[in-house]
């Protein structure tokens, strides 16, 4: 029997596998990046450590990253400068966004497959989330487009070396789209952007050269900073969180962002605190020595407080987090005046002020400090209360009635800092391992013993995860040890707001 070509037998593998446990084969091993799993390997770990890097204190987690996909001699080392920011860190999903170089359709794409394979391993979708998204008709699955794409594997390897195990991909093809297609797929992917997602968008940025069709100035010695003149454009539209901006600056130059759609898509999906910062820039034309045939590559990390998940909404504003600020401050200076909590009472002009959002059921804390040493700590983990009442009862709770202090008496008001903390609801983790320190707050449950620490702690006191969760089981009054085995564990996340008093009693 005659061999079939490479091109066929790739694509009969990806068909005939579909009706079971079907497996997308690498189509780029031994081209754009070696084939022995070895030899990948070594050369990923010698750029992710060579890009090693260490987020300061207070950091947003990063949500997202920008990266190229060109083939490793040219892109890799670049790109691995970003996936070093998520290097070790614990996600359920991998969302990747990439362009569609070989096939037209409309909106979006995702392989009819059960895994990708890379010489590194199989890679399995999360089946659930393609199923939710294939509901919606702007989500198809066209074969041709994936057999041969190279936008969504050639990040794939860089993933699998980076990221800890246990991760499932969402690998989703853009197709073309009109502009009012931006918000309604941002709608249809933010639910599934939570705190345990990551997501990639993959993009070069300018192809210059008569090859790409795109030669907006002549080839000289001035080529190589008018590309970057170029690729600065774009990326400042993107750094300015402005879709239209970047859309309408792409248009106008022409510039060959392949990618730019997924990109739109990206700033579609931004929540209103997100943060895009550049990372890397580099262009084939300096390794090859070649600009008349020349490709730019860019890194961008999405920094966010909070997930891309959910509506803006669920965030107060900050005119509703000082207006809490002052409610536990009228908790508190009830308290030291010795009022009796069944006569805890709102200023009727802050009653007032209420919005919708304060009057909802939700978790809060109140924190006092004074000269930065903690004075009291009190607060509701559960909604069970309205929000408002929550933050009343335990700024009154924090000064009177935590057992670690004394109350709180009228000298000590002036100075004295209040930091409110409003909580999501808490959610269970299977292991200690997915706990996100510094960014989520925890609570250890093991042998009817109960400890909770809000996130703000690991990041004030500079602890590791291994850190924070032996003093939290130290504070549940188990041994320091007793997290690594039989613990339950909730993670939640906090807004916070912190004033401090004047003596105006």
């Amino acid at each position: 029997m005659r061999a079939l070509p490479r091109l066929l037998l790739a694509g009969l593998l990806l068909i005939a596998g579909q009706a079971g446990a079907a497996v997308r084969p690498s189509a780029l091993a031994g081209s754009w990046y070696p084939a022995d799993a070895a030899v990948l390997q070594r050369l990923l770990d010698g750029w992710l450590e060579a890009a090693a890097t260490t987020d300061g204190p207070g950091q947003p987690p990063v949500r997202a990253l920008v990266l190229p996909h060109a083939g490793y001699r040219y892109s890799g080392a670049t790109a691995a400068r970003g996936v070093a920011l998520v290097r070790g860190r614990h996600f359920r999903r991998v969302v990747i966004l990439a362009p569609s170089h070989r096939a037209g359709f409309d909106g979006l794409s995702i392989a009819g497959v059960d895994a990708y394979r890379t010489p590194l391993g199989e890679v399995p979708l999360d089946g659930e989330a393609v199923r939710r998204l294939r509901r919606d008709p702007l989500v198809g699955s066209h074969a041709a487009a994936h057999r041969r794409e190279h936008s969504i594997e050639i990040e794939l390897p860089l993933l699998q070396r980076a990221l800890a195990p246990g991760w499932r991909l969402l690998p989703l093809l853009v197709g073309r789209l009109q502009r009012e297609d931006y918000p309604r797929l941002a709608r249809l992917l933010r639910p599934l952007l939570d705190d345990d997602t990551l997501l990639i968008v993959s993009s070069d940025f300018t192809h210059y050269g008569e090859a790409f069709g795109y030669q907006p100035f002549p080839l000289d010695e001035r080529t190589p900073e008018r590309i970057r003149a170029l690729d600065e454009g774009a990326v400042a539209k993107i750094l300015a969180r402005d879709l239209d901006g970047f859309l309408d600056y792409r248009r106008r130059t022409g510039d060959t962002i392949c990618g730019y759609r997924p990109i739109g898509l990206l700033l579609a999906l931004l929540p209103a605190d997100a943060r895009v910062e550049q990372i890397a820039w580099a262009n084939s034309g300096s390794m090859t020595g070649d600009y008349g045939h020349a490709v730019s590559y860019v890194v961008l990390a999405v920094r966010s407080p909070r997930p891309f998940a959910g509506d803006a909404d669920d965030r107060l504003s900050e005119g509703e987090m000082a207006l809490l600020q002052r409610i536990a401050e009228a908790g508190i200076r009830q308290a030291v005046a010795g009022v009796d909590d069944a006569d805890l009472r709102l200023p009727e002009e802050l009653e007032a002020a209420l919005t919708p959002a304060l009057k909802r059921p939700g978790g809060a804390f109140v924190t006092l400090k004074e000269a930065g040493h903690l004075r009291g700590c009190i607060g509701y983990i559960a909604p069970v209360a309205p929000l408002y009442r929550a933050v009343l009862e335990n700024g009154y709770n924090a000064a009177r009635r935590d057992y670690r202090f004394q109350p709180l008496q009228p000298g000590e008001l002036k100075g004295l800092e209040v930091e409110v903390s409003v909580l999501t609801p808490p959610r269970p983790i299977d292991s200690w391992r997915d706990f996100r320190v510094g960014e989520q707050g925890i609570i250890l449950s093991k042998d009817g013993r109960r400890a909770v620490f809000l996130p703000e702690v690991a990041r004030e006191q500079g602890w590791d995860r291994e850190q924070t969760l032996t003093h939290l089981a130290r504070k549940a009054g188990l041994p320091g040890d007793a997290w690594r085995q039989g613990a339950r564990f909730q993670v939640f996340r906090s807004q916070v707001h912190s004033a401090t008093l004047g003596d105006r009693s």
